[in-house]
């Protein structure tokens, strides 16, 4: 822990002193004791270390357990100071007893309370839904900052997305981009993934913006920042290219159980039509990839009918409702989306269907296959340009 309480009633926080202070009072009288559960605390005081308490062996305090190490203690000290710095009421490591939670950081702002918690290790989907939860239940919002090493880039403006940082997107409402944040203790960067659409199970497009910590507000850590509606096309025409070039190789699991149903199907992948593998922004509840899912729902919902027949979303959500993550995997998120309802609302912009009431469309044309690979790649284009153009 980085603080503890004197014998005075006094806290301190080592890691803000001068070393030889700190060896000063190692050395003295001075006893040091938990905030949490009263027990007397040692000072570790080292080169390569935070300086910072530490219960003995034979404690059982609720503040023990899940230490991460030099890298999380000093960037949870950095981002502490940081909100000292713009005069922000702020404690750090705080203990809530009615919840039994200590955060990294509690933020007053006016009667109001706000939790940033810096995890720089991955820990289980169960913990991270429990501990936000349990902010949730007592009315404090929480901002959840990953370690900068936890990121994984796949490109300029790609991220790997896997299930344990999923449970960590944030979208504080409806109209607030999808959000992750990331902070680098030693080159003090501050990041932020914005505005993202995944593209297959795991990898994710969207803003990605690099800040020094020092240059930033706590206002503008929460600054919503969008894709540009030019970047977004452009990215999404590259996106369709890759799919439709693609040497898969050798299959395993659903992508291999996905080829063998469209060659049942009579179909393959290069001739698609381009209402496949669309981008959804709801598609972080999906553990498929967009072209499983959304195909699935062309040919064997929508295709088979009749011009004029009725596509309820019930009928669609039947298919994939073993493929989705359920809402309560996203504690961050106020309202999840809906992703086969938002993927067939796409579909009436571009005129295969005409929506008659929230979860029911009428079909209005027939899906037409491309010819050739080429004509596909050209269509892809043209008709990304003309759904998206006004995203």
């Amino acid at each position: 822990m980085l603080q503890a309480r004197l014998k005075s009633g006094k806290y301190i926080i080592p890691a803000l002193y001068p070393k030889s202070e700190l060896l000063q009072l190692r050395e003295g009288e001075e006893s040091f004791y938990c905030p949490v559960c009263d027990e007397k605390v040692i000072l570790r005081v080292g080169e390569k270390v935070v300086a910072h308490f530490a219960h003995t062996a034979n404690v059982n305090c609720p503040s023990r357990g899940g230490g991460e190490g030099a890298y999380h203690e000093q960037g949870k000290l950095q981002l502490y100071e940081w909100l000292l710095r713009q005069g922000l009421s702020v404690e750090l490591e705080a203990y809530m007893p009615e919840i039994n939670q200590r955060p990294d950081i509690l933020l007053h702002h006016g009667e109001r309370r706000i939790v940033l918690e810096y995890q720089c290790s991955r820990i289980s989907n169960e913990e991270t839904i429990k501990r936000t939860n349990g902010y949730k239940e007592i009315g404090v919002p929480v901002i959840w900052i990953l370690g900068e090493r936890l990121l994984k880039r796949k490109g300029k403006q790609a991220l790997r997305i896997d299930s344990f940082t999923r449970t960590l997107i944030h979208q504080f409402t409806s109209a607030y981009p999808l959000s992750l944040f990331y902070y680098c203790p030693f080159t003090h960067d501050l990041i932020k993934f914005q505005d993202f659409t995944f593209t297959n199970k795991n990898r994710a497009l969207g803003k990605l913006t690099v800040k020094r910590l020092e240059t930033m507000t706590f206002p503008e850590l929460l600054a919503k920042e969008f894709l540009p509606d030019y970047h977004f096309t452009t990215i999404w025409k590259r996106e369709k290219k890759y799919f439709r070039l693609r040497r898969w190789g050798k299959l395993f699991g659903e992508e291999r159980k996905w080829h063998h149903w469209l060659y049942r199907k009579g179909l393959h992948f290069e001739k698609l039509p381009s209402f496949v593998h669309l981008p959804v922004s709801g598609a972080y509840r999906m553990k498929l990839p967009g072209w499983i899912w959304q195909s699935w729902i062309l040919f064997e919902v929508i295709a088979p009918r009749p011009i004029g027949s009725i596509i309820t979303t019930k009928a669609c959500n039947y298919l994939v409702q073993h493929y989705l993550f359920p809402c309560e995997y996203f504690p961050l998120i106020k309202s999840p989306a809906q992703p086969v309802r938002e993927y067939l609302t796409l579909l009436c912009s571009v005129g295969l269907l005409r929506r008659t009431n929230t979860d029911t469309f009428e079909k209005l044309t027939d899906i037409v296959l491309p010819e050739r690979l080429e004509l596909a790649i050209i269509e892809d284009g043209d008709f990304i340009t003309e759904l998206f153009q006004n995203k």
